[in-house]
């Protein structure tokens, strides 16, 4: 059985339905949890640098002696995320999650695109649309119609192939405002790992985070390329429980 505050370990038995409902609307809460918080962060740093002009003109009555500052409004910087998430067999209790919080937090950026990927990777944007994205993402982890649509689900993990095709087809989309963020446990099936291409994307991102669901000391074990991988990435977050998730928003939103 999963400990209370534990997400689904990849690779493992799958949840109970219960436990799987439990997780879910533990994920929605601290998602809220956090967007909340993130929303307070942006209004206590609305106000910018003074503003002369309208300083002077409101105080004219008061002969001309500054006595209201006024103070331009600043507008929060919010990043172009850009999602690749693995729905391999392996990973689907875990990405739905991650899936399911990220949802949660689009409002705080100026866009996402969200793409699937097992052996081949392809945009599930669309059929993730404003007013459906945590519902669809949640749904994943049971339910991969709307992946199968775009990418097929057999097959293994090949991490070195989809983002050789991910630099191919959409490398010039990434600018310095994208984040980049991979959701994967880096298990290559023993395949090339392809890490040039991931240097390639932090070269052009503002940066590239890694939701990683195995801990650090699986990491090079069998055919794991995490340590590999995590060279070339800003930040690595492994999430196995609750509370791993915590410090994800403010690494997602810029400070």
């Amino acid at each position: 059985r999963l400990a209370p505050d534990a997400l689904p370990a990849p690779g493992g038995a799958p949840p109970s339905p219960s436990e799987a409902l439990r997780v879910e609307e533990a994920v929605r809460r601290l998602a809220a949890r956090l967007k909340a918080r993130l929303v307070r962060r942006d209004r206590r740093r609305a106000r910018g640098p003074l503003s002369v002009r309208r300083t002077l003109r409101r105080n004219l009555g008061l002969g001309g002696v500054p006595a209201q500052l006024l103070f331009r409004r600043r507008r929060p910087e919010r990043p172009d995320l850009m999602v690749l998430c693995d729905v391999s067999e392996s990973m689907r209790h875990v990405t739905g999650l991650m899936l399911l919080f990220l949802g949660a937090l689009h409002a705080q950026a100026r866009r996402v695109r969200t793409f699937v990927f097992v052996d081949q990777v392809g945009e599930l944007t669309g059929l993730l649309g404003p007013g459906r994205g945590p519902r669809r993402a949640g749904g994943l982890a049971v339910d991969l119609s709307a992946a199968a649509r775009v990418i097929p689900l057999s097959g293994n993990s090949a991490y070195g192939r989809v983002f050789r095709a991910f630099v191919r087809d959409h490398l010039g989309a990434v600018t310095r405002r994208t984040t980049v963020v991979i959701i994967g446990d880096g298990r290559t099936n023993f395949a090339p790992p392809e890490a040039w291409a991931l240097a390639e994307l932090r070269r052009r991102a503002r940066r590239v985070l890694w939701i990683c669901p195995e801990p650090r000391s699986r990491w090079g074990h069998g055919d794991s390329e995490m340590a590999r991988y995590a060279v070339h990435c800003d930040r690595v977050a492994t999430v196995e429980r609750l509370a791993d998730l915590e410090g994800l928003a403010d690494a997602l939103v810029p400070r």
